[in-house]
């Protein structure tokens, strides 16, 4: 059975939220289906690219910080692809 899988991280704003650092979230959607959890992580919004969904900038800790979210990553997709072969239901909260 195929399913519709996405992966996006976000910043996720407070609604009484001034200025400061905001937490970043980690969405997975399957066919429709949301869940998020939170990558333990914040940023400044104006350091955020919110269409790639990483930090911006070249310097080292912009690097070390966006490599932790592609490794995030890589561990959902390897759970995904585990799920897959064992012939599970996957849901997003799988």
């Amino acid at each position: 059975m195929k399913t519709n899988f996405s992966l996006l991280f976000y910043l996720k704003k407070p609604k009484n939220h001034q200025n400061g650092t905001v937490p970043i979230y980690l969405r997975i959607t399957v066919n429709g289906r949301r869940a998020e959890t939170t990558t333990s992580r914040e940023s400044k919004p104006d350091q955020w690219n919110s269409i790639g969904g990483r930090f911006k900038g070249t310097k080292e800790e912009v690097k070390s910080f966006n490599a932790y979210l592609d490794n995030l990553q890589a561990q959902v997709y390897a759970a995904h692809g585990q799920l897959t072969e064992a012939g599970s239901i996957i849901t997003a909260e799988s």
